[in-house]
């Protein structure tokens, strides 16, 4: 929370508390989400080496793997340099496969089990609740009046408006990995213009029979509102999108193979109060692919350079006269799950508030 002459220390004290109890919170649900999914990709990965057999499953990583490296090889200098990359990964691609049906294996069987076993991962994974954000050329909802253009000053409910620079901010990264993910983030963050951003990538070149890895990433400004009366806290969001790129590329490792792969991002706000128990959000960017082919995806949404709005409450009211402080910013949400396919996942969001309106609702 930012230091204030006029802010109480206990409610600075307050906020910080808030903070890290919420941490705490998100840390201990992390916690028991990461157990109950490593039971979950055990278990199917089990039924796969029972279906196989321990020695038919070891033979046939050992032949994947044994591919891999010697399609590395072909692609080094000096012959490397004019190889026909497709003609090869083909060519990989096929000799895993013809070792594969040579083992005779239920392959109906073995889909189910994929299949089973996949949607039980995504069932486990963490969702975000949220309202829609809104693209303010082609909706207009009701804009907050500024005070100088009409607006009472003795109005409990009238809008406050925040803009840049802005005194606070906030970073948050919370990764998570089962199998052979790399997961990496970079803030993009300038609180004296209003910049909140980031770029997340899911990485995973060696992919197992399942293998999944997500991660969460906030990205915010932070500013203090003294609350003129009790309620509910609304925040109205004016901001420019500055990039919202989805990137994907998926390598099918031989023909039996299957990856589910989502990206998400999000306006948001979070009021640091003991009676708000989380923050609230507005979808921006949704981006989601599930496939079993070799393939390079590029989506961009949003329009670059675009207005856009969000209109957002707190789930819980302040206390009139109480300081608090409330971020506002971004989240981005990836996910991937991979069977035997390599991933390369990227989103790059940036977003330029603006003016930040806050009030307590009416």
């Amino acid at each position: 929370m930012p230091f204030g002459l006029d802010t109480p220390e206990a409610d600075r004290r307050r906020a910080e508390e808030v903070a890290e109890d919420y941490d705490r919170r998100r840390r201990s649900a992390a916690e028991i989400r990461d157990v109950r999914l490593a039971d979950t990709v055990e278990r199917g990965n089990r039924r796969i080496r029972d279906l196989l057999g321990e020695e038919n499953w070891l033979s046939l990583r050992k032949r994947m793997h044994g591919e891999r490296v010697r399609f590395r090889d072909l692609l080094q200098p000096p012959v490397g340099l004019d190889a026909d990359y497709d003609a090869l990964d083909a060519q990989r691609r096929a000799n895993v496969q013809a070792y594969f049906d040579s083992l005779g294996v239920d392959e109906t069987e073995l889909k189910r089990v994929v299949a089973e076993t996949k949607a039980a991962v995504q069932e486990l994974l963490p969702r975000t609740e949220a309202t829609a954000g809104y693209a303010s050329w082609l909706h207009d909802p009701q804009a907050p009046t500024p005070p100088d253009q009409g607006g009472s000053r003795d109005d409990p409910h009238a809008w406050t408006p925040f803009r840049p620079p802005y005194p606070g901010f906030q970073q948050g990264f919370d990764p998570h990995n089962l199998g052979g993910f790399r997961i990496g983030r970079v803030h993009s963050l300038d609180r004296f213009t209003g910049l909140t951003g980031n770029d997340l990538t899911l990485d995973n070149n060696d992919a197992d029979d399942f293998d999944n890895g997500w991660a969460i990433v906030d990205t915010q400004i932070g500013f203090n509102f003294r609350a003129p009366a009790t309620g509910a806290v609304e925040i109205f969001i004016e901001a420019r999108c500055g990039r919202a790129l989805h990137e994907l590329r998926v390598t099918d490792e031989f023909g039996f193979s299957d990856s589910s792969t989502s990206q998400e991002n999000f306006l948001m706000m979070h009021v640091l109060h003991p009676n708000v128990t989380a923050p609230s959000f507005a979808s921006m960017s949704r981006f989601r692919w599930n496939t079993d082919r070799t393939g390079v995806i590029v989506r961009e949404f949003l329009a670059q350079g675009g207005a856009f709005t969000a209109r957002l409450f707190s789930n819980g009211p302040i206390q009139q006269g109480q300081t608090v402080h409330i971020r506002a910013g971004t989240r981005s949400s990836d996910g991937s799950i991979t069977n035997d396919m390599e991933i390369n996942s990227k989103s790059t969001m940036r977003w330029s508030l603006g003016t930040v309106w806050a009030r307590i609702a009416p």
